[in-house]
Parts: C-alpha cells; structure tokens; sequence
C-alpha cells in the first residue's frame, strides 16, 4: 500500500516574511502544493486530488483504455499531471489554461493582469503568484518565496514556454489573501523574498500608497544594471535551472528614477575608489536611506572598509552598511568583498 502523507504535519513553517503562504515539499505532492500556493492558503487537500484523478481512471476504463499500474491519472506515489490539476481545480470553479508564447512586449502587459501561473517541467509543479503589482515564484522545493519585477513578467514566461515548461494561466475567484491591502506586511514580505521596498499598493486610477501620495512617475527615468532579482545574480535557479527572468544573463535593467542622493552621487567629487578592469569585479546595489538605490561597480578584492567609504561619501556622513540575507551589519572592514558574501549582493545603507 502506498505511503501517506499527512499535509498537517508539515504546517507549521509554511508562512514566509510578511505572512506570504508557502508550502514545503512533501516528496512528490508538488502539484498539490503549487496549487494551494497560487491561492495562498490551504484551499485544497490530498484526499481532494486523489478522488479526481481516481474518477478520471474510471472514466478512461469505461471507454475501453487501460493502462499499468503508475501509468493512469492516480498514482500513489502522490504526483499529478496537468488533467487533474485543471478537473480539482475546475470542480471549485477556477479555470487552468495553456499559455502560448508570442511576442513578449505584447503578452507582458496581458500577463500583467492575470493573477498568478502554475508552471511544470521534468514532473515538477511549482506558480507565480501575483499580490498587488508585487511577483513572487513560489517553489515547494525552495527555502523561500523568490519576489521578481513586472517588467520581468513577460519575457520569464515566454522564455519558459520556449524551453519546454508547461506554462498555464489559473483564473476565478480567488480567495482573500492575508497580504492585499496591509502595505507593511506586503513590504515585509517583498523584502523576506529577496526584493526591496518601497511597496506601492494601487487603488483605482493613477495609484496611491496607503499613507497617501501620488505613485505616478514624475520624471523620465534611467536605467542600471543590476543583479537579477530572481536569481540573484547567479543566472540559475534551484529545482528550475536558467531563471527565466535573465535568461541566465545574471543581470536585469533596473528603472532609476531622480532622487537626492543618488543625483548628489553622480554629480559629487570624483570618488578615490579605483576599480581594475584586469581584476573580477561585481556590481553591489546600494540602497541609501531616502529610498533610492544604485548600483555600484567594485572590485571583488575590495574591502567592507572600501565600500563603506564610498557609501559615506554618497551620503555625506557616517554610514552603516547591512548586507547578505538576512541582512546584517558589515563591521568588519578588513574583510574583502567576495569573502562578505557581497558579489552581486544588495547593502542597504544607515545613517550612523
């Protein structure tokens, strides 16, 4: 008789920063998990999925098919294929459909409405999940959920459908999520996935914070390279293989709106800081205390003491810097930069 796992075992943990739900693997329920994570909360159960699919085995004998054990729709081992996923989830009135890749400029923008996708490859079954303007890959074989931009939307998806994953859109009514509309929660989970804030929840028209202000932009931008979000910088990820977000360039365009401090670092003294291009280098975004952010170029046999100073000098005072995950202060300056952990890394940067 098949092993079987009992999902309220594993509950505990299952909730990332900011309250984001996140299951854990249970070996081969990946499909279980990936759906219960795009609705974010224990929508559905095993028991739920083995009946459907053990109803399509009697469906597809009663039309004269057969097949060996392991081979059908139910298998004991607890993995799905994508006919059960879209009958259990059609069965609570969500609709689960095949996405098609097209061009990205175009098909970023529908994506940018829907609210989540599921996704499989190599019989593995893991969503994005939409909250807000907010993306987050969220993988039952991962530690944590991985937050990612809109502008990334669009071509992570096409490319994955190039490559051969399943891609599938999930719509319906989904259920109240614990993170809309509660910004600091939300902010808190951007921030526990990866990202950085600040977190813009839009109401209707051009888009509001809750504490008030217009969102809209209010000047042209710029953009930078920097470390791919979903990634991190490495171009792969876990359990995927090439992110889709880069496309395993390890680097994204990243918008840089005007602000004070980053417009006083590209307009101050000449900083003394000498990065060798025979040397390996790395690019670190800063994040300075009034929000903005810029990426800087250093090399990797830089110090913590290094970078320090060029933060200060951005500032215009004593500056802490916290960098890794989670973060921590950076108090040794002696330390070089790669021996930090701080190659294609993100420093957020205090006053001191």
């Amino acid at each position: 008789m098949a092993h079987i796992f009992d999902v309220g075992k594993y509950s505990k943990g299952m909730e990332n920063a900011g309250g984001i739900y996140h299951e854990k693997q249970i070996p081969n329920l990946c499909g279980l998990h990936a759906v219960n994570n795009i609705l974010q909360g224990r929508v559905f159960t095993r028991d739920e999925f083995d009946r459907v699919a053990q109803q399509l085995d009697q469906q597809e004998r009663s039309m004269g098919m057969t097949f060996a054990p392991g081979e059908g729709n139910y298998r004991g081992d607890g993995f799905y294929n994508v006919t059960v996923l879209q009958r259990t989830l059609q069965a609570r009135g969500f609709q689960m459909d095949p996405v098609v890749s097209g061009d990205w400029k175009k098909d970023a923008e529908k994506h940018a409405h829907e609210m989540g996708f599921i996704f499989n490859k190599d019989q593995h079954w893991f969503c994005y999940r939409r909250i807000h303007d907010e993306w987050f890959l969220i993988n039952s074989t991962q530690y944590r959920p991985v937050h990612f931009l809109s502008r990334e939307l669009g071509s992570a998806v096409n490319f994955a459908v190039s490559d051969g994953f399943g891609v599938f859109t999930v719509r319906g009514n989904f259920p109240p999520c614990a993170l809309e509309g509660n910004q600091a929660k939300l902010e808190e989970a951007v921030k526990g996935s990866g990202g950085s804030g600040p977190v813009i929840i839009k109401f209707a028209g051009s888009g509001h914070t809750l504490g008030g202000g217009s969102s809209a932009p209010k000047a042209a931008p710029t953009y930078v390279e920097i470390p791919c979000d979903m990634c991190a910088g490495q171009g792969k990820i876990e359990g995927i293989g090439t992110c889709p977000a880069c496309n395993g360039a390890k680097c994204t365009k990243e918008e840089r709106a005007p602000v004070p401090v980053a417009a006083a670092a590209a307009s101050g003294a000449p900083k003394e800081l000498v990065v060798d291009d025979s040397k390996p280098k790395t690019r670190v975004q800063l994040q300075f205390p009034d929000g903005s952010k810029k990426a800087e170029e250093f090399n990797l046999d830089h110090t913590v003491g290094d970078l320090r100073g060029v933060c200060s000098k951005m500032v215009g005072q004593a500056v802490k810097v916290k960098g890794g995950f989670p973060p921590k202060d950076l108090e040794d300056d002696t330390q070089t930069l790669e021996a930090a952990g701080l190659k294609g890394a993100r420093v957020t940067v205090a006053l001191a």
